[in-house]
């Protein structure tokens, strides 16, 4: 026999409803926090015609929509936004694979949202490549090594991800 509750309602079917609100408020969480991420952040590295952007206004730009996006999203699914982080928090044995796999669907989505919102507002003769990032070519290591970027990646990634 359920309980029931004066509204009719078990407290089980009470309980698998505050577990629906928390998870798709997690999934929420992810997919905004993606999102807002890759809005502001490849739209800093746009190429305007009247002021290209600086190193440091773009590294100012990721800096602050990361820190909205944990601070936004803390509370409700731990902020990994990113499926790197949230792999990490897998390994450790910190979120179970189905709430992982959960986050990185949500994460996917969020960035694929966020890219297309980022190409829907911006205009034609702006937007080009949206913002990919290329190695210039001119680089001695890179006319003898094609894959000295993702070498270089690869070392200045790693003493990060060894704590």
């Amino acid at each position: 026999m359920d309980a029931v509750e004066p509204g009719g309602r078990g407290w089980a079917s009470m309980l698998a409803c505050r577990l629906w609100k928390a998870i798709s408020r997690a999934l929420f969480a992810e997919f905004l926090a993606t999102g807002l991420y890759v809005f502001f952040g490849v739209g800093s590295v746009m190429r305007w015609p009247t002021a290209l952007p600086s190193v440091l206004q773009i590294a100012i730009t990721f800096n602050l929509v990361t820190a909205m996006a944990v601070q936004v999203t803390w509370k409700a699914s731990g902020a990994h936004a990113n499926p790197a982080v949230t792999l990490a928090f897998l390994v450790g044995s910190h979120i179970s694979l189905p709430r992982a796999v959960a986050y990185v669907a949500a994460q996917l989505v969020g960035a694929t949202v966020g890219a297309a919102l980022l190409y829907g507002v911006m205009p034609g003769d702006i937007r080009e490549t949206l913002g990919i990032n290329v190695a210039p070519p001119t680089s001695s290591a890179l006319r003898l090594f094609p894959s000295s970027s993702l070498h270089l990646e690869a070392c200045l990634t790693r003493p990060f991800s060894i704590s």
